[in-house]
């Protein structure tokens, strides 16, 4: 290998990293800097409790103004006489579970728990929608994660398997693993059923 193509190929090299490190910090910067991992509900006789577990991604704190809940987006599509069909998204306070000013700071690189009592109870969809403005902006985030939990109320259950490990890595591989397993057994019931 003579000089000059180990120099082509170190150069080659340079130029990968530096359009992968352009690409990541794109990508950071485009990212909503506030993201709600968990919903966990407290349900008592007369109020609920949100706990929202809050990630900011962001190396700088994050100030929240403005909380909204939805069960979800209403899609609509309209005709004004004389006029084209016409498109729309929208947030209906129909779908609301709860609409208020929440301040709250989220601190840099961190988790927070935000929580917020409302009166009233309503039944949890699976997925939820939040409408959050931020020091930062308007974002809209959706959370999958939502644990229900009824004050008061005693919960009786069967474990299917549990098994203990020494290592983080094994237990996660483990986890993804059964996830894995599981999707598959869900999507062959539902293959079956149709």
């Amino acid at each position: 290998m003579d000089f000059k193509t180990f120099v082509d190929i170190l150069a080659s090299l340079a130029a990968i990293v530096a359009i992968i490190s352009v690409l990541v910090g794109w990508y950071r910067s485009t990212r909503k800097p506030l993201k709600i991992v968990r919903v966990v509900v407290h349900k008592a006789s007369e109020d609920m409790t949100f706990i929202l577990v809050t990630k900011n991604r962001q190396p700088y704190p994050v100030t929240t103004k403005r909380i909204d809940c939805y069960r979800r987006k209403i899609f609509e599509v309209q005709k004004k006489f004389g006029g084209e069909p016409e498109y729309s998204e929208r947030l209906s306070s129909r779908e609301a579970l709860f609409m208020g000013k929440s301040e709250f700071e989220v601190p840099a690189n961190a988790n927070t728990d935000l929580r917020i009592k409302v009166t009233g109870t309503a039944d949890i969809p699976n997925r939820l929608l939040f409408s959050m403005d931020t020091s930062h902006g308007y974002h809209e985030l959706w959370c999958d994660e939502i644990s229900v939990l009824e004050v008061g109320r005693t919960e009786v259950y069967s474990v299917d398997y549990k098994k203990e490990y020494k290592s983080k890595l094994a237990a996660k591989v483990m986890y993804r693993w059964r996830l894995v397993q599981e999707l598959t057994r869900r999507c062959s019931r539902r293959l079956r059923r149709s």
